[in-house]
């Protein structure tokens, strides 16, 4: 069957084969085609890919799983950063806290010992808390007997309630003499050279400590050679041994603890005592006269 329209340009077969002396023409030229090809180039074997260089090519599409971790990621950034932030912001807190402690009323020293007895430290000399290194310290109580005063040979105490050495002589004193059990006693009566009367007991071994202005304490420092043997027959026959002796003699004011007087002075009474305190190994020393007592005493008293 054939057809003759106007629009007809070839024939077919059966067999749908072309008839080699149909007419030909061009095939009709497609429009501008926009996005990849969707076959390979007409002539040659396929090109390759092109190439994405160091990255991998863009796989399916995300799913929103992988959208919600993606979002995680992004806040646990935000985060992160946000602490960052306030570490460092701390560490310029921290830095800046001993300014503004400096700009604050800094607080009342602590008080010295030495001032609060009137004493004055020597140059370069430090402050220490430690009873030993504060020297003695003012008694809450007065002294009630004469023996309370070896506290202040000691540098143990002072008492602020007895009366300094001020105002017009004569200026109590009591004499402490060391033995040698460790004590000291009371000694009474090396002042008889100076009368027997009351005014002088009291002023060179009162009985009352409240009235005593000054405390000399008299101990031994050091033994020497061999003065003597002494013979004693109460209350049994026995033999001594008399030596030389060196002591120091201080004195003290006793309301305020300052020290008037510092001298080594020699056992220079050697003779055999008249009554004496003796141990197990049979020694006696040499003791400082009274006459010597009272002269280095008597400035101190009487001026």
């Amino acid at each position: 069957m054939s057809d003759t329209g106007a629009g007809s340009d070839q024939e077919a077969t059966g067999n749908g084969e072309q008839r080699a002396d149909t007419a030909w023409m061009p095939p009709a030229v497609p429009g501008p085609v926009y996005g990849p090809p969707t076959a390979g180039p007409p002539y040659g074997p396929a090109a390759p890919a092109p190439p994405y260089g160091p990255y991998p090519p863009p796989g399916p599409p995300s799913s929103g799983r992988s959208r919600g971790l993606v979002v995680a990621v992004a806040v646990l950034s935000v985060l992160l950063l946000v602490t960052c932030s306030g570490l460092i912001g701390g560490a310029f807190l921290l830095g800046s806290s001993p300014r503004e402690t400096a700009e604050r009323e800094p607080a009342a020293p602590p008080v010295e010992p030495w001032r609060s007895s009137g004493a004055t430290p020597a140059p370069g000399a430090t402050a220490s808390t430690e009873p030993s290194a504060r020297g003695p310290q003012p008694s809450d109580f007065p002294a009630a007997q004469i023996s309370d005063l070896n506290d202040v040979c000691d540098g143990v105490l002072y008492f602020p309630q007895s009366p300094k050495r001020t105002g017009a002589a004569p200026h109590p004193v009591a004499l402490l003499v060391g033995t040698d059990v460790g004590t000291r006693r009371h000694d009474r009566v090396y002042y008889y050279d100076e009368g027997l009367s009351k005014r002088v007991e009291r002023t060179w071994a009162s009985e009352d400590p409240k009235a005593v202005q000054m405390v000399a304490c008299l101990d031994r420092t050091s033994t020497g050679a061999t003065i003597r043997k002494c013979r004693y027959d109460d209350p049994k026959p026995d033999t001594l041994t008399l030596l030389k002796a060196t002591y120091r003699l201080r004195v003290y004011e006793v309301a305020t603890g300052r020290r008037l007087l510092d001298k080594t002075m020699g056992g220079d009474d050697q003779q055999c005592p008249f009554v004496v305190l003796y141990g197990p190994d049979k020694k006696i020393y040499a003791e400082v006269s009274h006459r010597s007592l009272l002269s280095a005493l008597r400035n101190l008293v009487k001026r």
